[in-house]
């Protein structure tokens, strides 16, 4: 009876041996496995990282693109005589709807500027502000989104109600926000057309534009 326990007992440590010997395999092939997709999906997320890293690169590159364009438009617009805003490139007008979001106060100052510089030169070539926007009574026939210089405008300031749409807007306009936004004043084509404006404006109160 000792005898076939022990020997029963042996049999049994010989089939634990195979047991393991034959689930070794597929227990190392199950780890070579898990370490394969682990590593794949390490390379996966490296060039999700990789590729949202370039992403991020060129969407900067973009905004730091369309800031300069802009900056350089508006520093170098120059209106002539009663022209109107339509002059404009719609390129550069989508570009200034996009700093809005990007850089208020970039879109706030460039705006600005070129309404500033619209109004000075009605004013040094004509003595007047003219027309710069018609509306319709029914605000739902107005269209808010489209690309025009007057909606940037409308959307930095804030003076259009959609409620309560004016008739016109006329180029003049733009004193109103100057007034209420003097900080902008410190920016200095902004400070300088501005004078120029004030300067016009006095001469055309004082009649002297039609003296001779």
């Amino acid at each position: 009876m000792q005898l076939c326990v022990y020997g029963c007992c042996g049999a049994f440590k010989k089939n634990i041996v195979s047991l393991n010997k034959i689930l070794f395999l597929p227990i190392v092939l199950l780890l070579i496995s898990c370490n394969q997709k682990q590593k794949q999906i390490d390379t996966w997320n490296e060039r999700v990282s990789e590729l949202e890293e370039n992403k991020n690169s060129e969407s900067e590159l973009k905004t730091q693109d369309s800031k300069k364009n802009i900056a350089e438009f508006s520093e170098h617009y120059a209106p002539n005589r009663s022209e109107k805003l339509d002059s404009i490139p719609i390129g550069i007008i989508k570009a200034f709807k996009e700093l809005r979001t990007i850089d208020k106060d970039a879109h706030e100052k460039y705006v600005t500027l070129i309404f500033t510089k619209l109004y000075a030169e009605h004013l040094q070539c004509c003595h007047q502000s003219y027309i710069i926007a018609n509306f319709p009574r029914k605000a739902s026939e107005y269209d808010f989104e489209k690309l025009t210089m007057v909606n940037e405008f409308a959307f930095m300031s804030g003076y259009l109600d959609k409620s309560n749409l004016p008739e016109i807007w006329t180029s003049g306009i733009i004193e109103k926000w100057l007034s209420e936004n003097q900080r902008l004043l410190k920016y200095e084509p902004i400070g300088k057309y501005n004078q120029q404006i004030k300067t016009i404006s006095k001469k055309i109160a004082n009649g002297d534009y039609w003296d001779n």
